[in-house]
């Protein structure tokens, strides 16, 4: 089990992510791609304590990815 960032993490246990992380996870270069999915209410935020930066669950985005969902998303949610 490695602790790493992004895709090199094969930390198998639940763990909050930053937008870039979730980005480079999910094959986007930027952080703004997850911000849209936010605001689009494709993915949950959540705060977490000693930082004001919002955070997702890794978890999620791992499930976001491997669905596929992301390439058959409805035209309201289009980017």
């Amino acid at each position: 089990m490695n602790f790493g960032y992004g895709k090199s993490d094969t930390y198998t246990s639940e763990r909050f992510i930053c937008f870039t992380e979730a980005a480079q996870i999910l094959g986007y270069s930027s952080h703004t791609k997850v911000a849209e999915f936010v605001k689009k209410g494709l993915i949950h935020t959540y705060e977490l304590p000693l930082t004001n930066r919002l955070r997702v669950r890794k978890s999620e985005i791992l499930l976001l990815k491997n669905s596929n969902y992301i390439e058959n998303l409805p035209d309201a949610f289009k980017i």
